[in-house]
């Protein structure tokens, strides 16, 4: 199933089924029961609500980078927050309960428990499983930084440049407060990897393309580069406890 694209959503009359497919287009059509619909009163004002959600999302983001579990504590604390944000704006616990199947499938997983949610399917072709959509994200961003260094040097009117930029990248992230060890061989390998993409739609692909077509990175790589190496928006991969 591809979950970016989207599900086609067609209001049904009341006679219908609250979910069906379309034999002939696979189309997905979905009536929402009337009590899923339903508004509460609301306890808490819009704006209070709001500010009190994002701050609380930060300190799950924190939780969630480095509490040493793989990111389950602030996923978990972020979709308490998520509840207790629309719940307070007059949203029925049963809208949310999709939200509250992650947390449960979470505390499942701490328990040794499997679920259905989190249980990896099965592919006809076999052998490793393809790398989280989180960790091609990051590795997009290594690509990024790669390629403006990279960029930077043939500026420069370096010859070779590709070598002087493959080593400033990793100089840089290495001391950059992502908390990764890289070497240049490696983003060197990185940057030929995602280049050699064809499908435009993989999340590291994606990262560089929409990256590297701004601007500031057109014209002045170097500072890109730096300018997403300190840039506090960045969330790196949770760690993992050993």
């Amino acid at each position: 199933m591809d979950y970016g694209s989207g599900t086609k959503r067609t209001l049904l009359p009341r006679s219908a089924l609250n979910y069906e497919v379309d034999p002939e287009s696979g189309d997905v059509r979905v009536r929402p029961r009337d009590k899923l619909l339903e508004r509460l009163p609301v306890t808490e004002g819009r704006g209070v609500a709001f500010d009190l959600l994002q701050e609380r999302l930060a300190v799950s983001t924190e939780f969630f980078q480095h509490h040493g579990d793989g990111g389950r504590y602030g996923v978990y604390r972020a979709m308490t927050d998520l509840i207790d944000y629309l719940t307070s704006r007059g949203m029925p616990h049963a809208t949310v309960r999709p939200i509250e199947a992650v947390m449960e499938a979470i505390v499942d997983a701490d328990n040794g428990r499997d679920s259905a949610i989190f249980r990896p399917a099965r592919t006809s072709s076999g052998g490793t499983p393809p790398k989280s959509v989180m960790q091609l994200e990051f590795e997009g961003k290594l690509a990024i930084v790669t390629e403006c260094c990279v960029r930077h040097c043939r500026h420069e009117g370096m010859r070779p440049f590709v070598k002087p930029g493959t080593q400033l990248a990793a100089k840089l992230i290495n001391e950059s407060c992502w908390g990764v060890r890289v070497t240049a061989a490696e983003l060197k390998e990185l940057r030929e990897r995602i280049h050699q993409r064809k499908d435009g739609k993989s999340p590291d692909r994606m990262e560089v393309d929409i990256s590297m077509a701004s601007e500031l990175a057109r014209s002045r790589p170097l500072e890109w580069a730096k300018i997403l190496l300190a840039h506090e928006w960045v969330n790196p991969p949770a760690k993992v406890s050993e």
